[in-house]
């Protein structure tokens, strides 16, 4: 049990750490994307949440992460939870720590 707890952590803290990659990351090319003259003003932070998606989706999938794996949900196809933890770690780590905080607290009290 407390081995699957510290694989479960391990995996864990590895989402957070690359949702904090992607927004570094995106950090990197944001002057670079608000720099392209032909780009209008509207598309550049589009731009940048697709670029910063992309790479929660790439960096998912090179770690065969999954963060409902993580949380003990079962689900048919492992795919699906690949692209759900590349969506939630291309969101940043905010969003990924809201998620998983919310999601412990639903099975929580699931659990009772």
């Amino acid at each position: 049990m407390e081995g699957e707890m510290e694989i479960e952590m391990d995996g864990l803290a590895l989402v957070f750490f690359l949702s904090v990659l992607v927004e570094k990351v995106v950090e990197i090319f944001k002057d670079t994307v608000y720099a392209i003259p032909f780009l209008p003003d509207k598309f550049k932070p589009l731009t940048l949440e697709l670029l910063s998606l992309a790479c929660g989706l790439v960096f998912a999938f090179q770690t065969e992460v999954n963060a409902l794996d993580l949380l003990n949900v079962n689900i048919l196809n492992p795919t699906v939870g690949k692209v759900i933890t590349g969506l939630v770690v291309g969101k940043g780590a905010n969003f990924a720590h809201d998620f998983f905080h919310s999601f412990g607290k639903g099975k929580k009290s699931a659990e009772r």
